[in-house]
């Protein structure tokens, strides 16, 4: 059984808006040492404080419906903070967990590694990924699977994401 995975921050979690706010800039590349934005957010709740883009609903709601209707089941592929992996991954479950979009704790994944869940061990399709990085999708794909880019503060959820999803649905179902 194949899986379609979300992604967080920059998905369904407006990451980037956090931080520029957090540091009180109008945009978050303004913020001249980066390393700075880390460590200014290791070891806080900064991710259970993130807002939802206005789509993350909707998004979420989409693909349970469309894992459903597939014979398929939903996730979370999602990076944690680097220096800051449990406490991060925590903070990130109890945001989904918050909104009632928490998945079965065994499609809930937390890892840096987001390629090593490219396909299903058990049936040898490709998983979907939907995604924010670019470099994240490229990897994915590299590794069998099947890469979404979208990025919720720039793409359109129903011209462009939704159709995506269904195309890749149904390549899932001839590859592997």
């Amino acid at each position: 059984m194949s899986t379609i995975y979300l992604d967080m921050d920059g998905v369904i979690a407006d990451f980037f808006g956090g931080i520029a706010q957090k540091h009180g800039v109008g945009h978050w590349k303004s913020i001249r040492h980066k390393q700075d934005l880390i460590n200014s957010i290791r070891y806080t709740d900064f991710f259970y404080q993130l807002k939802p883009f206005e789509t993350s609903r909707a998004l979420v709601n989409r693909v349970k419906q469309v894992a459903e209707d597939n014979n398929m089941q939903w996730g979370i592929c999602s990076t944690p903070l680097e220096g800051d992996y449990n406490n991060s991954a925590y903070w990130k479950r109890m945001w989904l967990l918050n909104r009632k979009w928490m998945p079965s704790v065994d499609q809930c994944i937390f890892t840096d590694c987001k390629p090593d869940f490219a396909w299903s061990p058990i049936t040898g399709k490709p998983n979907i990924l939907i995604d924010d990085k670019p470099e994240n999708i490229m990897k994915w794909n590299q590794a069998g699977g099947i890469g979404i880019r979208y990025q919720a503060n720039e793409d359109d959820l129903e011209d462009y994401l939704f159709p995506e999803i269904d195309d890749a649905v149904i390549r899932s179902y001839h590859n592997g």
